[in-house]
């Protein structure tokens, strides 16, 4: 990585991190926020109201309990050997194929489920009009992976409301992954404003829409790392003693061959790295040491395009010319939902028993 940053002394997060200051002690806005927000999780309470949750739905389905969003990392992989055997639910695992899944993860997919001994369902849409809906999504915006966040909750919900299980477990955590929400955001109502010039909505409906307000109602979606501790090195050695995952804290996967390509490109963005903040989350949370995330980092974070970048690019219908004014654009340079109509929506979705 060139040259120095100044970087918060509690996590790592840089100086050219958007709207950042530093207190006397060094420590960042983001790590003040995030005491405010989660010093004072009562993990008890919330995994007796996970075990109410769970005991809710538990042989209710015809043949299945829950499903489990399954991509073949960490987080997905955990929430499946817990709902699977800690919790005793019957689970269907959905994998989801976004046109660069890697074949390794794929293999490794499979032979847990397999492991585990659950049902396994893959969905891979055309792959034609993905790569079509990547190319606007990176033109308009900077970049592609803004089009994942509609279509895959899109795939899960229909899944899970197709195979009659209300109930799904998803391995997201707020702590430790979620994206900054100054460069970061997607919903449908943006979505459809960056994409209306280029698709006929007909289109898309199957793929990148939600179903009925009914049937998306009808589906109760929780991320269990928001009820239990989520603590990556006991994830890890459970992970390998059961099911061979065979890898740690430190090493280099990606399910999604996309990732090393979008990491460059919001890097380009914005000024700073996917890798710093997701390291960032895990330092301030306590689950690595900074050293120790500083170092990965600058060994894995992309200052210069990938290897196979071009091929990447001309796969999607792009070329480098994309990196021209990419500083220019923004996805907030579209209409999103409104605040209060969304915030009513995900109050109605708590209401779910």
């Amino acid at each position: 990585m060139a040259g120095k940053l100044t970087r918060c002394t509690r996590c790592i997060l840089p100086s050219n991190y958007p709207d950042i200051d530093f207190d006397e002690k060094g420590e960042c806005r983001v790590c003040r926020e995030f005491d405010a927000k989660y010093a004072d999780i009562d993990w008890k309470a919330r995994e007796k109201k996970l075990e109410k949750i769970l005991n809710r739905y538990r042989g209710k389905g015809q043949k299945y309990d829950v499903m489990v969003p399954f991509s073949g990392g960490k987080d997905s992989t955990y929430t499946l050997w817990l709902m699977k055997n800690k919790y005793n639910m019957r689970c269907l695992a959905f994998n989801f194929d976004n046109g660069f899944l890697d074949p390794n993860a794929l293999a490794f997919v499979k032979k847990a489920a397999a492991r585990l001994g659950v049902d396994l369902i893959t969905y891979s849409p055309d792959r034609k009009l993905l790569n079509r809906v990547y190319k606007r999504a990176l033109e308009a915006t900077g970049e592609f992976c803004a089009a994942c966040v509609v279509l895959m909750p899109t795939a899960i919900f229909r899944a899970a409301d197709t195979q009659g299980i209300r109930l799904i477990a998803a391995g997201f955590s707020d702590i430790l992954e979620s994206p900054p929400p100054e460069t970061s955001y997607m919903d449908r109502v943006c979505f459809k404003d960056i994409m209306k010039s280029e698709f006929d909505m007909k289109e898309l409906k199957w793929d990148f829409f939600f179903p009925s307000w009914k049937r998306m109602f009808g589906v109760k979606q929780i991320n269990l790392p928001n009820y239990i501790p989520w603590n990556l090195p006991d994830i890890y050695e459970t992970l390998n003693r059961e099911l061979d995952f065979g890898k740690n804290m430190s090493s280099v996967r990606y399910d999604c061959l996309g990732t090393p390509h979008s990491s460059y490109l919001f890097r380009e963005r914005t000024g700073f790295g996917k890798y710093e903040y997701l390291y960032a989350n895990m330092t301030r949370a306590g689950v690595i040491d900074r050293e120790e995330a500083i170092k990965i980092v600058e060994e894995r974070e992309p200052t210069e395009p990938p290897d196979g970048f071009d091929e990447f690019m001309a796969e999607i219908g792009c070329d480098r010319s994309i990196l021209k004014d990419i500083k220019e654009k923004s996805v907030f340079d579209f209409k999103t939902r409104n605040e209060s109509f969304r915030k009513f929506a995900m109050s109605v979705r708590k209401l779910l028993p």
